[in-house]
């Protein structure tokens, strides 16, 4: 069985309503965790095996994923696919990806495996080159090894949660799914599969703004907080690339220009970076971070 997790957060319910319409017909269930302070119990009564978990307030992605990894544990599913409110899914792309996730499971063991990301805005690919470890066809199958993908459509089986443990809650928001791809291969030795015949429409929650000879991935302020506490907290792991510290560090450089300078809302910028680098260097992530099951969590 193929439980789908969908966290939301002061969702458009007009986007919304489309996506658990191409959603729901694909698993057996869907387990929607709310981190809104409202309740929208009263808009998803229509929708068919649905479990709703509202929250009442804004505990973060991390937390929310694992109430809903929990609850499918719990109820003994095979797999868990995370998807977006306001992602509307292709039909059949489940399926396509439990097929490539069932071929390649005969030569490989899998931590995850997801679809190629596609940019709805210019139909290019989110993809970082330097996050592919090999491009391998295996019958007929092309697929990328990877150090991560993002977590939309992402399909895991639920026996890895007990081996490589749950999303990092600490981290609240940016780069969640990273570290758990990244320990799932460095501690388990499993392997992450984005199969690019396999595709999504996806945005991320951020534009670039090119300025000079620098260029920069503007989020908001509340973002800029969590983009430089994480990446502080999780440059001294041994399991993190190489590779994505420097890329963000470069990254995090430009930014910190970038919002020094330009935007509107400069000193709600300025602040959250010193917040951010503050926090960032006072405290240190644990190396490991275990499954911990609880009853009627």
């Amino acid at each position: 069985m193929i439980g789908a997790i969908v966290v939301l957060y002061n969702p458009d319910f007009d986007v919304t309503s489309k996506a658990l319409e191409a959603l729901t017909v694909q698993v057996d269930k869907t387990c929607i965790v709310d981190n809104s302070s409202s309740d929208h119990s009263e808009k998803l009564k229509n929708y068919q095996n649905i479990e709703y978990i509202p929250l009442g307030k804004n505990i973060g992605i991390a937390a929310a994923q694992n109430i809903g990894i929990r609850y499918f544990i719990e109820h003994d599913f095979d797999f868990v696919i995370f998807s977006d409110q306001d992602s509307v899914i292709p039909s059949c792309l489940i399926q396509s990806l439990l097929d490539a996730y069932n071929k390649l499971s005969l030569h490989y063991d899998i931590a995850v495996i997801g679809p190629m990301p596609i940019n709805r805005k210019n139909g290019l690919p989110y993809l970082y080159q330097a996050n592919i470890i090999s491009r391998n066809k295996k019958d007929e199958l092309v697929y990328y090894d990877m150090y991560s993908i993002i977590s939309s459509c992402s399909l895991i089986p639920t026996s890895n949660f007990k081996k490589v443990g749950l999303m990092r809650e600490n981290l609240f928001i940016d780069f969640v799914e990273q570290d758990w791809c990244w320990r799932a291969r460095y501690f388990n030795q499993l392997h992450v599969f984005l199969v690019p015949q396999i595709a999504i429409q996806h945005e991320l929650g951020c534009y670039v703004k090119v300025f000079g000879l620098l260029k920069a991935n503007v989020s908001s302020p509340f973002r800029i907080y969590y983009q430089i506490r994480n990446l502080l907290w999780l440059s001294h792991l041994p399991y993190v690339p190489k590779y994505w510290k420097r890329m963000n560090k470069r990254k995090l450089l430009s930014k910190v220009i970038y919002y020094s300078i330009f935007p509107s809302q400069r000193m709600h910028y300025l602040k959250n970076i010193v917040r951010g680098f503050k926090d960032g260097l006072k405290y240190k992530l644990q190396l490991h971070c275990g499954y911990e099951y609880k009853e009627n969590s």
